[in-house]
């Protein structure tokens, strides 16, 4: 005979079913809080900048800054500098170069580069290796000591006999690159190294040199703020400022993306990397502002990157970097538009980006 279970055992394991489903509540309760704490403190300590927050602390010291100053890269090309102050239909003061860097020699005595741009009109801007790229056993810490001196001290000679004394050197350009030659985790080195080089070019008769102090815009491994060499020897807080962004929903775009997506992240790209962001413009016009020095860009243009993180053809990005170009509270002493196509992408707006080249000349020709 089977025994039938009373009503009262039929439903005993009602409460205790109850009670778990209470504690489990509890439980996930008590996850969601953890996880939105954790959440709020990742999110706190992402936005923390202790290293920024002091370099723009403190009084702001009274700066001069001249008037707007248009320059160019072209290469080595004179007669190519020509042709964009005429396709541009305004003023070109500055041209921007590199010399060959490969020895030890070719950074001292750049002859080519020199006699290039000697008696051309324009004032060059002159990007001055701080270490030969063929030469692995030269180092930010050698230099640190004075070891290379003697070949600034050449540099500079050469330069003043060429008439060149009064150029703008980029020493040591986008330093903050992990993939720059002269890239090192050692922020005193290098603050060491240019005061030996700045101190020895100044020390030639005849100098009137400017250094431009130029880090590469936006996040990089290396905090350039740290590796800013003093007040005293640096006369531009120059930013390379590209149309490229790593930040979230900017670029790559979409294979879909339409005209309204890329428009989206064209301005997400500006708002989070370029403009804004721990590094943007915002951030170095700010800095340079509390450094008591005029703000340069010594390179900018769009790009169309292999890795697909800039923005190709955007409009958007010229009106928006002559905008801040134009404000006089950012002290924009010159700009200079990369106009070079490599071998890392294009940037050309005479040719590959027409459209967007009418936008400049319409915007930066009547500055």
């Amino acid at each position: 005979m089977v025994e039938l279970a009373r009503p009262h055992q039929r439903h005993a394991s009602a409460p205790r079913r109850r009670r778990g489903l209470r504690l489990f509540a509890v439980v996930a309760g008590v996850l969601a809080v953890l996880l939105a704490v954790t959440a709020a403190v990742g999110y706190w300590l992402w936005q923390r900048d202790p290293v920024g927050d002091e370099a723009l602390s403190g009084p702001i010291p009274e700066r001069t800054v001249a008037p707007l100053r248009h320059g160019v890269f072209v290469g080595t090309e004179p007669a190519d500098a020509d042709a964009f102050a005429e396709w541009f239909g305004a003023d070109v003061d500055l041209v921007v170069d590199f010399s060959t860097r490969q020895t030890w020699e070719e950074i001292a005595d750049p002859a080519y580069m020199i006699e290039a741009w000697q008696n051309t009109g324009y004032q060059p801007v002159y990007s001055i290796a701080l270490l030969p790229e063929g030469d692995a056993s030269a180092t930010i810490e050698k230099g640190a000591t004075g070891e290379y001196n003697d070949y600034y001290r050449q540099l500079a000679q050469n330069l003043v006999d060429a008439g060149q004394g009064s150029a703008i050197l980029r020493l040591g350009w986008e330093f903050n690159l992990e993939t720059s030659r002269w890239s090192t985790p050692d922020s005193g080195a290098f603050v060491a190294y240019w005061r030996q080089v700045t101190e020895t070019m100044r020390s030639v008769p005849g100098q009137d040199f400017e250094f431009d102090w130029n880090p590469n815009n936006g996040k990089n491994k290396y905090d350039a703020v740290e590796y800013y060499p003093g007040d005293d020897y640096v006369d531009y807080v120059g930013i390379d400022a590209y149309d490229v962004s790593y930040a979230w929903r900017t670029y790559p775009y979409p294979d879909d993306c339409d005209a309204g997506c890329r428009a989206d992240r064209q301005e997400r790209a500006w708002d989070k990397a370029i403009f804004g962001g721990k590094r943007g413009l915002e951030f170095w016009a700010d800095f340079a502002r509390h450094r008591g020095k005029p703000l340069t860009l010594p390179e900018w243009g769009l790009w169309d990157r292999d890795d697909e993180h800039a923005g190709g053809l955007n409009a958007y990005y010229i009106e928006q970097m002559h905008d801040f170009i134009a404000d006089p509270a950012n002290g924009v002493a010159y700009q200079a538009y990369f106009e070079f196509n490599g071998h890392d992408g294009p940037h050309k707006l005479m040719t590959t980006y027409q459209e967007a080249g009418e936008t400049f000349r319409t915007l930066f020709a009547d500055q």
